[in-house]
């Protein structure tokens, strides 16, 4: 085997090994599946503030701060708090009449994996939180909504629910409106402030964190982050780990979405283009045991010059497919590969797509999606990679050559390098041919390092079952696919070493890298195992193939020197 296949194997463990390790994220010793210091009740302030942007004008002052506690609010009334839940096809949300605001998302059509809480939906927030925090700025005035006490009128009809606040916040007349359609996951929240002064803003606060519904919870918490989109197309993510307690970052340029993740769902906020959000801030949130699971984020909406204001809620999962049915770059709120996204992102979108559209077409398990998805990637690069073989062929034959012109001119290397040209102007090749051989092999490790991040992140994959995989998105219990992909991968190098020449080095990397790529992939995603094993098992018959037509090949002659082999040099001196 020549230096090509050990360069091959050489780039293809760089690509696979060296992007997971570098960019992994910063592990934490141990997270408390209890843990939650953002839990602020319903009706309580708390301490946390956000700062308008200097260039938003909030009432007449642009330097103050718009904290939680109110400069001047209503009294809390007498009047009994009252909870109202909405059903839907899809989930369910509990409404406070204190404060008007969503105080709970319960998803039933997705599962809760986490220890302890096994059949049970998965619930978004931790007790307590709750989906929704408003604050207005009016005037002079800063008024938390958590302190006025609204009346409610629930209008339930067949395409969804309707529910209308009404209250009195700083003397003035307001309304909150919810829509909440049957088949979403989308809340159409709408404000009318009557006699709202100029300059007037509404503050929304995202929720200080997301309750983990996986069994890996210190996995979920290492997902959180906060993704904000600008009008001008940039998708910015801070994860929660990168803001230190205490730590701010404010954006104040127009953004369209702001939204809370974790590994599966989020909770985002999202306006229309021509009512933009007037700035971001970001406000790092205590730890627990070196654990970033909360943070302060939330954004400044300018109210109308009637009083008025209106945003989107969704509150739900990651799902790829409905995320762009939205619009606004919204399924590019989880950028895949970290900060390789701008490399990564196109092939991640591109895998996604086919691996749907195959799944839509077939009706296939996931598992089997995989397997055809990876047979199919093996047959498309055919061509290429029977190419390769060619010229590897081509090589091969023309090596005693090369070697006998390196030492005929070995001490004139200008020489050298004219008769090595004319040798592969000749054969219809150029010194460039050997790399490009390697390319086709290269060719599949783009899609396999897509897939390690869409499997990191796509809730397609969460909990689907195959063969004895009880979790395609998780390692695999039993450490039977990585072994797989191993074995694969040693069968695979030594049919394509079969008939050719011997090459220590080539024979060394034959053992040495399935171990060392087994090690490596023994934690991953069983379902990108599978994949890698599939790719391997697809690709033994064109090494076979490539076997057998070495085989025929004649005999290479012994390098001439002067006329004379050169291992009959080698004996006279």
């Amino acid at each position: 085997m020549d230096k090509r296949f050990f360069l091959a194997l050489l780039l293809t463990a760089i690509v696979i090994v060296a992007p997971p390790l570098l960019f992994q994220r910063d592990g934490a010793r141990r997270a408390s599946s209890g843990i939650d210091s953002s839990r602020v009740a319903p009706g309580r302030t708390d301490s946390s503030h956000i700062q308008a942007p200097s260039s938003v004008s909030v009432a007449s002052s642009e330097s103050r701060q718009i904290t939680g506690t109110p400069t001047t609010s209503s009294p809390i009334t007498s009047a009994p708090i009252e909870t109202t839940t909405v059903e839907t096809r899809l989930a369910r949300y509990r409404f406070s009449s204190l404060g008007a605001a969503p105080v709970s998302v319960v998803l039933d059509s997705y599962p809760s994996r986490r220890p302890g809480a096994a059949k049970s939906a998965a619930e978004l927030l931790p007790p307590r939180a709750a989906l929704a925090h408003y604050r207005l700025a009016l005037g002079p005035d800063t008024v938390t909504l958590d302190t006025v006490s609204f009346r409610v009128q629930n209008t339930p009809s067949g395409n969804g629910s309707s529910l209308v606040y009404t209250g009195t916040v700083a003397g003035r007349p307001t309304t909150v409106t919810y829509s909440v359609p049957a088949d979403s996951f989308l809340l159409h929240v709408g404000l009318k402030v009557d006699g709202a002064p100029a300059g007037s803003a509404l503050l929304l606060r995202l929720p200080r964190t997301l309750q983990s519904n996986e069994p890996d919870t210190l996995d979920d918490i290492r997902h959180l982050a906060v993704s904000y989109r600008l009008s001008s197309g940039d998708i910015e993510s801070v994860a929660f780990t990168k803001l230190d307690s205490a730590e701010s970052r404010g954006e104040t340029r127009p953004a369209q979405w702001i939204a809370t993740r974790n590994k599966y769902f989020l909770v985002a906020y999202r306006v229309g283009a021509k009512t933009p959000f007037m700035g971001v801030r970001l406000q790092g949130g205590p730890r627990s045991d070196k654990v970033a699971n909360s943070i302060t984020a939330g954004a400044i909406l300018p109210l109308s010059t009637e009083g008025r204001a209106g945003f989107d809620i969704y509150a739900g999962p990651q799902d790829f497919e409905r995320l762009q049915k939205l619009g606004s770059d919204l399924d590019q709120v989880n950028p895949y590969g970290g900060l390789l996204s701008g490399l990564v992102q196109p092939f991640s979108v591109i895998v996604m797509r086919v691996l749907l559209w195959i799944k839509r077409t077939t009706h296939l398990n996931y598992g089997w999606v995989l397997v055809l998805f990876g047979v199919i990637i093996r047959l498309a690069l055919w061509p290429l990679n029977q190419g390769a073989m060619r010229t590897s062929l081509k090589m091969q034959r023309l090596q005693p050559e090369l070697q006998a012109l390196q030492k005929k001119f070995s001490d004139d290397p200008r020489k050298q390098q004219e008769a090595i040209m004319k040798v592969y102007k000749d054969h219809g090749m150029s010194p460039l041919s050997p790399l490009m051989g390697c390319l086709p092999m290269l060719l599949p490790m783009p899609v396999l390092f897509a897939l390690y991040y869409v499997f990191q992140n796509t809730i397609e994959f969460r909990g689907v079952p195959f063969l004895w995989l009880p979790d395609i998105s998780l390692r695999d219990p039993y450490f039977i696919t990585p072994i797989l992909m191993g074995l694969s991968m040693f069968l695979m190098s030594w049919i394509g070493m079969r008939n050719s020449p011997p090459n220590p080095q080539a024979k060394m990397m034959m053992f040495m890298m399935p171990v060392v790529l087994t090690v490596v992939f023994f934690n991953f995603a069983s379902g990108l195992n599978l994949y890698y094993a599939v790719q391997n098992v697809a690709a033994i018959p064109q090494q076979w193939l490539l076997a057998r037509e070495r085989a025929k090949e004649p005999v290479a002659a012994a390098p001439m020197v002067r006329g004379v082999p050169v291992s009959a040099q080698k004996r006279r001196s």
